[in-house]
C-alpha cells in the first residue's frame, strides 16, 4: 500500500516521486527494467543536466544523480516489474514479476512510462522484409547497451537529434554512415548536433 504509485522509473518518474515525497506522501516507483533511469541509460551523449544540476552530463550520469536522490530520500522502488492491470475502481495496480503477480494499492497513480517509437508498419516503408531496418532507439540500444553493431554500413532516414547523434555514434564505432536523408530542405536537429555529428565527421 502507498499514497502515490509511480509507474516508470525514468527521469519523469523519479522527479514525480521526489516531488510527491516532498509534499509528505508515501511513494513507490515501479520500473520494468532492472535499474532506474529509463531511456537515459542508453543516451550516452552529453547535453543533459544543464537546467536541473547546472552541469553538462551524459544520460547515464544524469540518471545516476537522480537515482542518488531517490536513494538518499529512501523512496521505495521496485524493478523488473511489468504492468499487468489497473483496477481504477478499487485503486489497485497489478504487476508481473519473477515471483508472480504483485498488487499495489494506491490513493493516486502517476503514469510516467515514457513513449514508444512508432512501429515499422507506420513508417510507410515499402515491402515486407524488415531485416536490417531499425528505429533509431533500437540501434541506440544495440550499440550503447548491448555492444552490438547493427551492420557495417548505415543509411539514416530523418535528421532529428537522435538520427544525428546516431550518425556520429555509428561512425565512431566503425560503421560507414553513407548519408542522413531528410525530406525538408534543412536538417531537423539542433545546430550543435548538425555541426558536431554531421559536419565534423563529413557525413
Amino acid at each position: 500500500k502507498t499514497d502515490v504509485l509511480v509507474i516508470g522509473g525514468g527521469a519523469a518518474g523519479m522527479g514525480a516521486a521526489f516531488a510527491a515525497q516532498k509534499e509528505g506522501a508515501e511513494v513507490i516507483i515501479v520500473e520494468r527494467t532492472e535499474t532506474l533511469g529509463g531511456i537515459l541509460n542508453q543516451c550516452i551523449h552529453n547535453g543533459f543536466g544543464l537546467h536541473y544540476f547546472k552541469e553538462e552530463l551524459t544520460g547515464p550520469e544524469y540518471a545516476y544523480k537522480f537515482k542518488e536522490i531517490v536513494e538518499e530520500n529512501k523512496i521505495k522502488f521496485l524493478t523488473n516489474r511489468f504492468l499487468y492491470k489497473i483496477d481504477e475502481e478499487k485503486k489497485e495496480v497489478y504487476f508481473t514479476s519473477e515471483t508472480g503477480i504483485e498488487k499495489v494499492e494506491c490513493k493516486a497513480l502517476v503514469y510516467t512510462a515514457g513513449a514508444r517509437e512508432r512501429p515499422y508498419g507506420s513508417l510507410l516503408i515499402p515491402g515486407d522484409r524488415v531485416s536490417g531496418i531499425y528505429t533509431a532507439g533500437v540501434a541506440q540500444k544495440l550499440t550503447n547497451l548491448e555492444n552490438r553493431l547493427p551492420g557495417k554500413k548505415a543509411l539514416i532516414l530523418g535528421s532529428g537529434d537522435i538520427g544525428l547523434i546516431m550518425a556520429r555514434r555509428l561512425t565512431l564505432e566503425g560503421m560507414k554512415v553513407e548519408a542522413v536523408l531528410e525530406r525538408m530542405p534543412y536538417p531537423g536537429g539542433l545546430a550543435r548536433n548538425i555541426n558536431q555529428c554531421l559536419k565534423d565527421f563529413d557525413i
